[in-house]
């Protein structure tokens, strides 16, 4: 109820937001982001419960959105789309929208032969340590852009580069190897679905292609620095059965890379996020519950009870949870688990097809975008409990109670 909203916030863009936040380069923004770690983690603040404080208004059209991330050395949440088109880019630390690097696809046209979720773009995202933002979008497409020297609202940053993984369909999620500077894209629309290898470092040469033969589909990419010297795991869903799957890879030598293991994940095999420990979080598809593996060895550490699945997953360093949205039934939920013990902490309300999350561990906001209504989740969040225009969408805020 509106009564009971005590401590929301209302953001909306504002022509003083250009000035909010500008990028920190090199050491001076890691001592910055741990300076502001330390800082949110001296109270006790950790010790309450996590809960929905807030939302932030996105302008443009209503928001279609796939993954979000946050850069933790320089406080910036980005969220990839495909509703208008670009990259949104908040200040983390402030909750504020910043402005939106344009110059990507969009939703997916109705005859698109890939279809309106496949044909769309951007996807995957992430910012390599250089203050590079690699995105993913339509026709098999990848986008880097230099940001050391972009500033809000950001409608004039171009790419310095435009890749082609050589696939029809979207280019999907995305992760990035730092010790052999690589960047893993999923294309899971191919047949066969495959993996892309792309250089990190400029002109930023396709090195090799991975193909996954009996696979329905790729998802989350996502290095391990701990797992014998480093290597990147991969989602490999099984859509039609119980096949679903984490493989190892090692990149050493990206133009000749080698799958080393496989991990069972059955009905799993969407999103992927390292803990402590090396417990390894998958996200699982049809509203399953959530799966813990060791990373080491792929063996089931536990199930999570009472959650329902999830598409993209996220560990918070600053509170050591795990953060598995799930937004596609009636009862739209942010499952809340303890990276530790693997324990559902709670599971908060969200909204329609919430399944993208990141936090920003420097403050503990996690971010959750919302989308409009849809037949399963009728309730439109956003405007019944921030008052934000109808049919529109938001991005939740939530954060331990102070």
């Amino acid at each position: 109820m509106r009564s009971n909203r005590i401590g929301r916030f209302i953001l909306v863009l504002a022509s003083a937001l250009a000035l909010t936040v500008s990028a920190h380069p090199g050491q001076d923004a890691e001592h910055q982001a741990q300076e502001r770690r330390r800082n949110a983690h001296s109270g006790n603040s950790l010790s309450k419960p996590v809960k929905l404080i807030g939302a932030i208004l996105v302008p443009g059209n209503p928001l279609r959105f796939d993954i979000s991330w946050v850069d933790e050395a320089r406080a910036r949440y980005y969220l990839a789309e495909g509703g208008n088109a670009g990259v949104d880019v908040f200040d983390a630390e402030n909750d504020l929208f910043l402005g939106r690097i344009p110059g990507f696809h969009g939703v997916g046209a109705p005859d698109d032969p890939c279809g309106p979720i496949e044909g769309m773009g951007p996807s995957g995202i992430l910012v390599t340590p250089d203050n590079h933002l690699w995105a993913d979008d339509a026709h098999g497409t990848v986008k880097v852009f230099d940001l050391t020297n972009a500033q809000p609202p950001f409608n004039n940053v171009s790419p310095v580069a435009t890749i082609s993984t050589g696939a029809h369909c979207r280019a999907d999620e995305i992760g990035f190897d730092p010790k052999d500077h690589v960047i893993m894209v999923g294309n899971p629309e191919e047949h066969p679905p495959f993996a892309t290898l792309i250089s990190s470092d400029a002109p930023y040469t396709v090195l090799s292609k991975i193909p996954f033969p009996d696979a329905t589909g790729l998802e989350q990419p996502l290095w391990d620095a701990e797992l014998k010297g480093g290597r990147m795991l991969l989602a490999v869903p099984d859509e039609e059965g119980d096949k679903g799957k984490v493989v190892v890879i090692n990149l050493k030598d990206p133009k000749n890379p080698v799958v080393e293991a496989t991990f069972p994940a059955p009905h799993c095999g969407s999103g992927l996020a390292l803990g402590p420990s090396q417990h390894l979080l998958v996200g699982c598809e049809g509203g399953k519950q959530l799966l813990i593996l060791n990373a080491l060895t792929g063996k089931v550490i536990t199930t999570v009870e009472q959650t329902q699945g999830a598409d993209e997953v996220w560990y918070n360093s600053g509170d050591n949870s795990f953060y598995a949205p799930f937004g596609f039934g009636a009862n739209p939920t942010l499952s809340v688990i303890d990276a530790a013990t693997g324990k559902l902490i709670s599971n908060l309300p969200a909204g329609p097809v919430s399944h993208s999350v990141a936090a920003y561990s420097g403050n503990n906001h996690i971010f959750v975008p919302i989308a409009i209504p849809n037949e399963r989740a009728k309730t439109d969040s956003c405007n019944v409990l921030f008052g934000f225009p109808e049919k529109h969408g938001c991005i939740a805020v939530y954060a331990h109670q102070k």
